[in-house]
């Protein structure tokens, strides 16, 4: 089977953004529909990383790939989500943060030109 998609969500203690993140994952699910996607907050929401890995583990998941729904290579990039993959009771591999990828730089163009 394939790997379980865990996007790893920083968290807020704005309602909207797990409503965001919610509907990425719904979108991921629509387009993969074979792939199974979860999510994993690193902090101030639930399913923590942590909880969600545990999960999988029980469930039977064979292993697991992190995407941090992140920017840039801070200390949750660098520190956070590593030890949580480290600790995971299933292989664990982490993917890089979404960084300035072409399509991230089309969606700001596109929000600026909506602006």
């Amino acid at each position: 089977p394939p790997p379980a998609l865990v996007v790893a969500a920083h968290g807020s203690r704005d309602p909207r953004a797990l409503a965001t993140a919610l509907r990425l994952l719904e979108r991921v699910r629509v387009l993969r529909p074979g792939l199974p996607v979860h999510l994993g907050h690193i902090e101030l929401n639930a399913p923590l990383l942590p909880g969600t890995l545990d999960e999988l583990a029980a469930s039977g998941a064979g292993s697991a790939v992190l995407v941090p729904l992140l920017f840039g290579r801070g200390h949750h990039v660098t520190r956070d989500i590593p030890d949580a993959a480290a600790a995971a009771p299933l292989p664990t591999r982490v993917a890089d943060p979404l960084g300035a990828h072409p399509l991230l730089v089309d969606a700001l163009h596109a929000r600026l030109t909506e602006a």
